[in-house]
């Protein structure tokens, strides 16, 4: 999956998650999955283009760090 087709799935999951009142949980998961290809990418772009807040930036960059942790402790 390209870069746009994932921003697009994110975006897609996210507003699913939304109508379960899951979208932090679902956005955070995805982030953590995705990390690898997501990495390189502006947290403000990232979450313009996802429909979040600017706010919601910070929340990135804890799931980029948290799968940073998971993979050095090989879990």
């Amino acid at each position: 999956m390209n870069r746009s087709e994932l921003l697009a799935y994110i975006k897609d999951e996210v507003a699913k998650a939304a109508l379960s009142k899951n979208k932090d949980a679902v956005n955070m998961y995805l982030v953590v999955k995705y990390a690898e290809q997501l990495k390189d990418i502006d947290p403000i772009e990232f979450v313009n283009l996802i429909g979040r807040n600017d706010s919601y930036a910070t929340e990135f960059r804890k799931g980029l760090k948290l799968a940073q942790v998971i993979e050095d402790r090989g879990l």
